[in-house]
Order: C-alpha cells, then sequence, then structure tokens
C-alpha cells in the first residue's frame, strides 16, 4: 500500500465508526430523557418496569459505569423472577453497553454475545439489529474479520424486516468499511496482490453506492446529523475507496464531500468535516497529483480549520500534513515545528478525550487506537527530518521514541486479538453447553410422553406397542446423535494438545519479549484462527476442503515454529479440485499429522518432509499424509523406552468416529496406513491414505 493511500486510509478509519452506531445505542446522555424516564419508573411495575429501567440503562451508559450497569443489574434481575425473556435480554445488552462505554471490551463483547443467544428467538427486531451492529463493531476492533460481515449483514435483514431503512443503510456503510479495514490488516500480515485490492475496493464501493443512493433521495428526518454531513461522509469513504484503487475518480470524490461539508449548518460540526475534506484534498494534491500550491493551499486550510475545534487528533494530523509538506520542500525548521506541535497536540487528545462529546460510542475506543497509528507516523518523519539534516543524535533518540510507540502498539494489537479470541471460545463453549441441555430436555420429555402413553393405552395394546416401537426408534437415533456430539468433543479436546497450546503461546511472548512484535502479531493471528477452525468445525459434521486447509496449513505453521528447522511441508491439490464446494468430514487427518511429527520427522537427524496430497480418483477424494520420518516400528521402540504407558487417543478417537461416521454413509471412508520402506527394507517413512466418497 503506498504511502497517499495510507494516509487517506487513516483520515477514513478515524473517522469512519463515527456514524455507524443507530439511535438505540447513544452517544451522549440526554438529560430530559433520563428525567422523563425517572419520572415514570416511579408508578411502574412488572415488565413495564424491566423496559424503564432497561431504557435508563441504556441512557446513563455514555456517562457513569456505575449508574448504567445498576440499572441494568435491577432489569435483569426482575426479568429472572418474572420469566421475562425478552427484557432479560435486553439487560444483559445493556450490561454489555455499560462495560462498552468505560472500553472494558472482553466484558462488553462476552456480554453482547450472551444477549445474542437470548434474544435470537425475537428476530427480527431493531434492537438486535442495533446489538449486531456493536458486535460487528468490536469484531472489526479485535481483528476478527471472518464474522465481521456475516455480523453486519444479519442486522441489515433485521432492520429491514422491521422496516427500518436508516439503520439499515448504516448496517451497509459498515460493510464498505469493513472491506477497507480487512485490507489494513492484510497490510500488516500478508500484503494481497493489486487485484484482490480492487476487487476488495470494488465491493466497498458497491455498498458504499447503495448508502449514497439512499441519502440522495429526501427523506422525513435523518438520524444522528444532517443530509449535508451524511454526505459528506459518503462521498469521502468513496473518494478513499477509489484512491486505494489507484483510480482518478478519488479526487471527484473528495471535492464533491467538501462541497457538502461547506453546506453543513451547525458551525462545529462543519469546521470538523470541511478541514477533514480539505485535508484530504491537500494530500491528495500535492503527493499523488503533484500540484504543490493547491495541495498547500488545502493544507494549510484544514489545519486553520480543525484548530477550532476540539478534535484534537484531526488538528494533529493537519500539522503531521504540513511537517511532512515542509520537508518535501526542504523547510526543515517548518517542518520541525508542525511536527512537534502535531506530537503536542496528539498529547492533548490523549488528555481530553473523555471531555470530546461524540455521537459515536465507539469514538473513544477506536480514537485512542487510530491515534497510536499516528503518532507513529509523526515520529518516522521526525527520525527522517533529522536524518536530512545530519543530527543524527536526535534522529536515534526519536527512533528509540518511534520503537516505543510501534511496542504499545503492536501490545494493543495483541490483546484485541487475544480479547476476541477468549470471547469467540466463550461463546462457542456456551452455545454447545445450551445445546446440550436442550438435548438433555427433549429425552425427559420423550420419556414423559413414554409413560402418559402407558398409562393412558390401557384400551389399546396394539396402540400402545406401536407408539413404544416408534420411540424406541428415535431414542436409538438419539443415543446415535449423542455418541456422536461425545465423539466429536473428546476429539476437539484431543486436537487443544495443553503440551501445543503451551508451547505456541510460549513462543509467541518470546517474540514479544525479544522485539518482534510483527512475527509475534502474524504467529497469534496464526494461532486464532487454528482454534477458530477447531472450534467451529468441531460442531459441524461435514466443511468445505478450503477450510480443512487452512486449518491444517495453520497447524503445521505452528508447529515448524515449535520444532525448527526440524521439517517442511507441502500441500498439494489436484487442478480437477474444487475447494470452495467440496466437503469433508473436519479434522480426520490431523492426528496422522501429529504422529508424523512426533513420531516421525521430529527424532531424525536431518530436516524431514511431509506431504499432503488431495487427487480425485473413482469418486473418491484420495486425501494422504506422507512422511520421510523413522517409521513406526521404530518410534515404537522408542515410546517403549521413554513412555511405555502413551496411547494414542486422538488417533483411536478418529478410527472410532470414522466407524460412527461409516454407519451412515452407503459408501465408506477408507482409511489405510502404509508403513514405507526402501530396497533393504529399511523404514523410510509413514503414508495415511484417506478414500473420501464424494457426489
Amino acid at each position: 500500500m503506498n504511502e497517499p493511500m495510507k494516509r487517506s486510509g487513516f483520515l477514513l478509519l478515524l473517522f469512519f465508526l463515527s456514524f455507524l452506531s443507530p439511535g438505540q445505542i447513544p452517544g451522549i446522555t440526554r438529560q430530559k430523557t433520563v428525567d422523563s424516564l425517572f419520572v415514570l419508573l416511579k408508578n411502574s411495575k412488572d415488565s413495564r418496569k424491566v423496559d424503564l429501567l432497561n431504557q435508563l440503562a441504556l441512557n446513563l451508559a455514555p456517562r457513569g459505569f456505575d449508574s448504567s450497569f445498576r440499572f441494568a443489574n435491577q432489569a435483569l434481575q426482575i426479568s429472572i423472577k418474572l420469566h421475562y425473556a425478552w427484557g432479560k435480554g435486553i439487560a444483559t445488552f445493556n450490561i454489555g453497553n455499560s462495560y462498552y462505554f468505560k472500553t472494558d471490551i472482553k466484558n462488553a463483547l462476552t456480554n453482547y454475545l450472551s444477549a445474542l443467544r437470548q434474544l435470537e428467538p425475537f428476530e427480527p427486531s431493531g434492537e438486535i439489529g442495533d446489538l449486531l451492529i456493536q458486535i460487528a463493531s468490536i469484531n472489526e476492533y479485535v481483528r476478527n474479520s471472518e464474522k465481521v460481515f456475516d455480523y453486519y449483514n444479519r442486522a441489515f435483514r433485521n432492520y429491514t424486516a422491521v422496516g427500518d431503512t436508516s439503520a439499515a443503510m448504516l448496517s451497509y456503510l459498515g460493510i464498505g468499511s469493513f472491506y477497507f479495514s480487512k485490507l489494513q490488516i492484510l497490510e500488516q500480515t500478508d500484503p494481497p496482490a493489486s487485484n484482490e485490492v480492487k476487487m476488495m475496493m470494488d465491493s466497498a464501493i458497491k455498498y458504499n453506492t447503495i448508502v449514497l443512493n439512499y441519502y440522495l433521495i429526501p427523506h422525513p428526518h435523518y438520524d444522528l446529523m444532517s443530509v449535508e454531513e451524511w454526505l459528506s461522509n459518503i462521498y469521502d469513504y468513496h473518494g478513499c475507496y477509489y484512491l486505494t484503487k489507484g483510480d482518478s475518480l478519488a479526487l471527484d470524490y473528495y471535492l464533491k464531500a467538501l462541497e457538502k461539508a461547506r453546506a453543513i449548518k451547525d458551525i462545529d460540526a462543519r469546521n470538523v468535516m470541511e478541514g477533514l475534506m480539505c485535508s484530504n484534498l491537500g494530500y491528495q494534491y500535492y503527493f499523488s497529483l503533484k500540484d504543490t500550491d493547491k495541495g498547500f493551499t488545502y493544507a494549510k486550510a484544514a489545519a486553520t480549520l480543525l484548530k477550532k475545534t476540539n478534535r484534537y487528533d484531526l488538528y494533529a494530523l493537519a500539522l503531521s500534513n504540513l511537517g511532512k509538506i515542509g520537508m518535501d520542500r526542504g523547510q526543515f525548521p517548518q517542518c520541525k515545528q508542525y511536527l512537534f506541535q502535531a506530537m503536542n497536540y496528539s498529547d492533548t487528545f490523549l488528555l481530553r478525550i473523555d471531555h470530546i462529546k461524540s455521537q459515536d460510542p465507539t469514538f473513544i475506543l477506536w480514537g485512542v487506537t487510530q491515534l497510536r497509528w499516528m503518532r507513529v507516523m509523526i515520529l518516522s518523519d521526525l527520525v527522517r527530518l533529522y536524518e536530512l539534516t545530519g543530527d543524527f543524535k536526535n534522529a536515534l533518540l526519536y527512533q528509540k521514541k518511534l520503537e516505543a510507540e510501534k511496542n504499545l502498539q503492536s501490545r494493543d494489537e495483541l490483546t484485541r486479538q487475544i480479547i476476541g479470541l477468549q470471547a469467540d471460545h466463550e461463546d462457542q463453549l456456551k452455545r454447545q453447553e445450551i445445546a446440550g441441555l436442550v438435548s438433555d430436555n427433549e429425552l425427559r420429555r420423550m420419556r414423559m410422553n413414554q409413560t402418559k402413553i402407558l398409562f393412558a393405552g390401557i384400551g389399546g395394546a396394539a396402540l400402545i406397542a406401536f407408539l413404544v416401537f416408534m420411540v424406541w426408534i428415535q431414542r436409538k437415533g438419539f443415543r446415535s446423535d449423542q455418541k456422536a456430539l461425545i465423539l466429536e468433543q473428546k476429539l476437539l479436546r484431543s486436537q487443544m494438545n495443553p503440551h501445543f497450546i503451551f508451547n505456541s503461546l510460549t513462543n509467541i511472548q518470546n517474540f514479544i519479549l525479544t522485539e518482534k512484535p510483527e512475527k509475534a502479531s502474524i504467529y497469534l493471528s496464526k494461532f486464532a484462527m487454528l482454534v477458530r477452525n477447531i472450534l467451529d468445525n468441531s460442531v459441524e459434521e461435514y466443511v468445505v476442503l478450503e477450510k480443512e486447509i487452512s486449518t491444517i496449513e495453520n497447524y503445521l505453521e505452528l508447529q515448524k515454529l515449535r520444532f525448527v528447522g526440524k521439517f517442511d511441508y507441502r500441500i498439494l491439490i489436484a487442478d480437477d479440485i474444487d475447494i470452495e464446494t467440496m466437503k469433508i468430514p473436519p479434522m480426520l487427518a490431523q492426528p496422522f499429522i501429529e504422529n508424523a511429527i512426533e513420531h516421525g520427522v521430529k527424532h531424525r537427524d536431518t530436516p524431514g518432509h511431509i506431504d499432503i496430497r488431495f487427487n480425485l480418483k473413482d469418486h473418491l477424494l484420495v486425501f494422504e499424509v506422507e512422511d520421510d520420518g523413522i517409521g513406526r516400528q521404530k518410534a515404537r521402540e522408542i515410546g517403549i523406552i521413554r513412555d511405555p504407558e502413551h496411547k494414542s487417543m486422538a488417533t483411536s478417537l478418529t478410527l472410532e468416529r470414522l466407524a460412527n461416521l461409516n454407519r451412515k454413509m452407503k459408501e465408506k471412508i477408507r482409511l489405510e496406513i502404509i508403513d514405507l520402506k526402501n530396497t533393504l527394507d529399511e523404514a523410510t517413512g509413514t503414508k495415511v491414505t484417506f478414500g473420501i466418497p464424494v457426489s
């Protein structure tokens, strides 16, 4: 990603969430609303009282955690006594809001996910749409990009079903910005090719265009801000997306954004929006279009306008742009002055952020995060300035400050990813627990029905026999499904080898301690993706081949980190296999891949090789895992000496699972384990082959 695009991208992300929050999640406490709710609360009772307490908790959340949490908790306790499921779900939602405005993201996300589980039976509703928007926003913040699109899209369906078109547009605006933030994540770990960038930005433009067309048509009222503010922001997003894909239309949309910003009636809002648009245009003209005069004029105008506001972060950015222009012109004293001022105002923003009023509940959350990005940018410019002027002492000093800021940024990034991983894991476990309770309740209900039938059917022996027979068939099927579920859960626990998890996290920690945050971030992302895939796969009987390959690849990458230099691997896929549509049972080969490492290549004196191959043959997907390790016989000999009590639980569970799967299938899954030998009858490795029927 080139430098102009990064700067413009920063401007977008600093502002893009500022207007995504629907009216159900106010960013500012409105005292008149709170006072009227207190009056109504005095004479209320039962579910009406719960609803009023929830409204109070919602409206007080931006101002005070204690009050908001207290009212939400009261609503929760009363709802439990009344068996008022809707009130209980909304109360949990509001407890999440209380933590959210406290910027306690872990507890906010945990409560939001709990609220979603409780409110799902009531879909569609506007409140559930609001909840999904919040969950999508936090998942974007914690870099769980795989789920963001689904949450925004689900919010859109809820809003559309209840006729709230304005809120539905917020969902689409979020989807558009999601593609951009996803691109930023990829830039840090695995930079995409230019054609992929264009495809992602085309998707962002598609959704943003739907929102633009909506706001170009007059509506009776506009939530959160005026139509001019909406259009200015949407045109700005368009400009950013087009700039990212290298399209000259970016300038046209930036100019339209500025035109709408100048028409905003509210002076403070106008100064912020006009200043932001001028900042974009200044950088676009100066560094992209090489029109230095226009670029400097717009950059100067941006600083003048933003100085009048309390958006110290945006003013710092405008000063930073002027500093970069001064450096480019060789005006080093002015450049230094602008960059120091930018750093000072970024400090001011951090000190006063709690006092800046914003309609956006995510303002503090994203504001601090994006400011760290900007401080890295300013410190990088200061290092370059001192190098250009030959002041290497100060260059070294600011290089150290830059590294410290980058470490803060990296730690913040890692912390967010861990929060997302933990909340996701807990939600999956809770859903599995609920599914188990539902199964138990179903079994109890079946038993009660049997008893009633037996007592009520004295005069109908034939009918009773028939009913008992049907119940027996149902219970047999239930036991089979229950056994399959138990097997899946046992297999999951065996995949989540505690030694493997401990070693992976220890290696990531070592990267952090040795000041290698980029590697730590990459490996943490792979570890998070592996755990998520295993958790997701544990509740699915079949998954697409693409997801299974991703799980295998992440597992092998983490094992390579654990056993440095001990092996390499290849994943070979035949051209006639469509990995996006073909499905297979998940995690079949993982125990054998683990064996290939732990009992095969690990014990070689020289680096080993593991080949994983996928081929189609006679309506079978032939899935092979081949290693050039020491072979099973030698591994058993070593195992007898080192660990005579060891048993491969994962392998035996897989064999039992295969037997259970094959009972349901006409064409069976075949498994073959071959000991590879050379011409001298010496072990040269092991090959495991699955033959999986495909339609």
